[in-house]
């Protein structure tokens, strides 16, 4: 166990005893928080959250024009309010995300990471063309060269989800495909004290255990929450979790100003049964090809946030953060796609440790006759350390790697950004031209690199060739412009064109996946949307959002499937491997459409107390390649359509109940299209309710893929790849309170 870990465990475990109960707090957001739908209990108890939405808001589920010191006219946007739907249990980012149109969600069956796309932008492993954030504050290894989404917080404690699509790289840099946001609560402001806890059962053996407190005495006040997870995972072996995530907050709280230090602290173990070839998926897809595969993450993040209203006129944000992360992995060598590793192969150990840090500091400046203009400017400064340790074990039962080391690797990157956007307001239009201009730089040295020798036994082989060497300066200029015209109260135009990049990651060149070969070289890719959008309310029951959208990205960074032959660049590549290189530049095109009907409720059609409303959304996607190596190819994971439904029921006693329907498209899981790598579309649905009781107590129950369909969302090449399979129908039971 790490020093630095270990101090973390034993502070947080002091925090945690000093607090007597875990709490629930939530601060950190693309905007300060948005309050609750009323209901007595928010009534009680108003909480504001740190999000991308804190002021001049439209409706609570929409992007507001200015929250802070962000400006949102002229971007748009999408939110997930996540109190309008029954508790989601455990990781289930295809219900928690459903109403966030075009977000593709690639299950990982054992929960272990999430991995998303959008508008088919690269592949969604471990969501590497998303940005990440929980409380607007990076949360994942390195925003920049490594943006693996590893932490995903309890969707019990997620106030909402955020997401800002491509013109999010003017507010937060990279990534392309747009930044999602997880708002927590935020602290809680009248004087007193209230708790919640939760406990969750369910198939193969899972059990969840949530408790959070929050306190205040009007002026000061602390909040924190623990939850424990495991569970044995749908496959016959090894698809185990076990997990933990903590967090404590201190703040102070004023008419004018909120200053919030947290802790965060999370470790997961995971099994991981690896991936099966279409025959074995078709067979069982409860197989399992490596049984002695293992995962741990590990993370420690501690955060200061200021947020202070100057004047009627100022305010101004700050963020400083801190995160260590820990990626270590136990895979088997001389695994190969789909199939089955033998017992008698080794395990390789492979250790990669994430110290992150960076400040942020924004300020917004209204202006005008009325205050219709404002001028945000900002600027960021961004620094990782990141070394590799890949050691060879002497059996599939040693973890320590005793076999002797194979390789090391120095990582390290530094960002610096300045930013700034105007929004010009006339009547009825607004006009916000906005840039970041960014200046990284990233060095990876190889100082060991040896070939693995014998899958079963022995020590490492002779040296694998030159060592690697890579140091790269970038200054990349970002712009934008957006428009937004509000043609009437209920209906509103919004235009947006803006640029955006995908800097190398780490891995880029320097790769440690068997069976992957990797380009010499690399280049950074950049993207360009265009987008045009309505928001239009006809009628109370009824709201309808629409767009357009165009997206080039250039030079993306993808993988050709195998077979691949020698070539003066590449070595071959067989059946089941990769090459991981620049592929080409794609033009992806579409239309997003969400229209959200209440058929009983206050602004329902029928009227009445409780609400009864059907949300649809609906993307159209038309993704090619238009020049290099996979030209007219179609990129991976952008299906032609994806579309859910959710017909959710709000009780005014707090009850819910939803019946969500999703529906994905056919995908490609490589660039060049390889038939092996294909997936088939899916249809799954999924039911939930929450219902209250008395005393503060409700029982929750759901079946997730009810209809059990077999699928795979999600497939890899290389050792231990394949197809992953998606859940077959699993159920679960919850006692909830909260007083």
């Amino acid at each position: 166990m790490p020093s630095s870990f270990l101090a973390a465990r034993i502070l947080l475990a002091g925090l945690l005893i000093s607090a007597a109960t875990p709490g629930w707090a939530a601060e950190g957001s693309l905007m300060p928080a948005l309050p609750e739908e009323p209901d007595k209990h928010a009534a009680a108890h108003a909480n504001q959250a740190t999000s991308i939405i804190v002021t001049a808001r439209r409706e609570t589920d929409r992007l507001p024009d200015e929250a802070g010191t962000m400006i949102f006219a002229g971007k748009l946007g999408d939110i997930a309010v996540l109190s309008d739907v029954p508790p989601v249990a455990g990781r289930n980012l295809r219900l928690a995300l459903a109403d966030i149109p075009g977000l593709l969600v690639s299950e990982v069956s054992n929960g272990s990471w999430a991995s998303l796309s959008y508008r088919g932008l690269g592949e969604p492993h471990e969501s590497w063309n998303l940005l990440t954030l929980q409380d607007a504050i990076p949360a994942v290894p390195d925003m920049y060269s490594y943006p693996a989404a590893y932490f995903i917080p309890p969707f019990e404690l997620v106030e909402r989800v955020e997401f800002i699509r491509g013109a999010s790289g003017l507010l937060y840099g990279p990534q392309p495909g747009g930044a999602i946001n997880y708002v927590m609560r935020g602290p809680r402001k009248p004087a007193g004290a209230e708790g919640q806890a939760r406990v969750t059962l369910g198939s193969w053996d899972a059990r969840q255990a949530l408790a959070n407190l929050a306190v205040s005495d009007g002026r000061f006040a602390a909040d924190g929450f623990v939850q424990y997870a495991a569970g044995n995972g749908p496959r016959r072996t090894n698809s185990d979790q076990e997990q933990f995530t903590g967090r404590l907050r201190g703040h102070y709280v004023s008419d004018a100003m909120t200053l919030t230090l947290a802790l965060d602290y999370y470790q997961g173990r995971f099994g991981e049964p690896g991936g099966l070839s279409r025959a074995r998926l078709a067979a069982d897809r409860r197989a399992v090809s490596t049984a002695f595969d293992r995962l741990r993450i590990e993370r420690f993040a501690p955060t200061l946030a200021l947020d202070w209203e100057v004047d009627d006129q100022t305010e101004l944000t700050a963020r400083a953060f801190y995160s260590r992360f820990e990626r270590e992995s136990w895979r088997q060598a001389g695994g190969s796609f789909g199939q089955v590793t033998p017992t008698a192969n080794v395990l390789v150990r492979q250790l990669q440790a994430f110290d992150t840090a960076g400040i942020d500091l924004r300020v917004r400046r209204e202006f005008g006759g009325q205050g219709q203009h404002a001028l945000t400017l900002g600027a960021f400064g961004h620094t990782s350390d990141a070394p590799v340790l890949v050691d060879k074990g002497l059996s599939s039962a040693d973890l320590a790697g005793l076999g002797g080391a194979v390789s090391r690797v120095s990582r390290s990157g530094h960002a610096t950004a300045i930013f700034g956007e105007i929004k010009f307001g006339f009547g009825d239009v607004q006009i916000v031209p906005g840039f970041r201009v960014e200046r990284l730089r990233q060095r990876v040295v190889e100082t060991l690199d040896l070939l693995l020798g014998s899958v079963t036994s022995g020590t490492p082989g002779a040296p694998n060739g030159a060592l690697g060497h890579r140091e790269n300066v970038d200054t990349v200029p970002l712009f934008g412009i957006g428009v937004t015209w509000d043609a009437g109260e209920s209906l509103r135009f919004v235009a947006n064109a803006s640029r955006g990049f995908k800097p190398l990651l780490y891995n880029d060149g320097v790769t440690f996946q068997t069976g992957v070969d990797v380009a010499g070289t690399f280049e950074a890719s950049f993207a360009f949307s265009l987008e045009t959008g309505v928001q239009f309310r006809p009628a109370p029951p009824l709201r309808i959002d629409a767009s357009l959208f165009r997206i080039t990205f250039e030079d993306q960074i993808g993988f050709l499937a195998g077979p691949l032959p020698t070539t003066p660049l590449f070595n071959a590549v067989g059946a089941g491997g990769a090459r991981r290189q620049n592929v080409g530049t794609m033009r992806n095109q579409g239309i997003d459409l969400a229209v959200r009907f209440d058929l009983l409720g206050p602004d329902g059609l029928a009227g009445g107390g409780d609400t009864l409303r059907l949300s649809t959304n609906l993307q159209l996607l038309d993704a090619t390649f238009t020049n290099g190596v996979v030209h007219g190819a179609t990129p991976q994971y952008a299906p032609n359509h994806l579309l859910r439904s959710t017909l959710a029921y709000l009780g005014r006693n707090g009850a819910r109940a939803a019946l969500t329907f999703t529906s994905v498209g056919d995908q490609q899981g490589s660039d060049n299209n390889v038939a092996d790598f294909a997936l088939p579309g899916y249809q799954v649905l999924d039911a939930s309710v929450e219902w209250p009781i008395a005393g503060g107590f409700s029982i929750g129950a759901g079946i997730n893929n009810l209809l059990d369909e077999t699928y795979a969302g999600r497939v890899r090449p290389g050792g231990g790849g394949g197809f992953d399979p998606g859940l077959p129908r699993n159920v679960f039971v919850s006692l909830g309170w909260r007083g």
